[in-house]
């Protein structure tokens, strides 16, 4: 129980720094669209990093394309739970951290 407790928090964890990553990535990859377009790009992107391995373990097991899906659908949620937040207020604050502030010069 402890132990699968702990697998989930260290999950959990790894899906908010790569999160925090594809934040940064969509801000030099897409810097001069939008915001929204980058906090979508960035809460999928960087989650998908740690779902690759989980695509090729249940391609590799010899699984159905149904039961892809259901493994898909309950990893874009749990992605949109926690992706989605982390993206959203990071973007926000590295966009207020990177405009520019003329009394610098002053």
């Amino acid at each position: 129980m402890l132990i699968g407790l702990l697998a989930f928090v260290l999950f959990v964890l790894l899906l908010i720094m790569v999160t925090l990553g594809a934040v940064l990535v969509a801000r030099f990859v897409l810097g001069g669209s939008g915001s929204s377009a980058r906090i979508v790009a960035a809460a999928f992107s960087g989650p998908m990093t740690l779902a690759l391995p989980v695509f090729a373990a249940v391609l590799s097991e010899g699984f159905s394309w149904s039961e892809l899906g259901v493994v898909l659908f309950l990893l874009a949620f749990l992605f949109c739970a926690i992706g989605w937040p982390v993206a959203h207020f990071a973007t926000r604050r590295l966009d207020r951290l990177t405009q520019f502030d003329p009394r610098v010069f002053e």
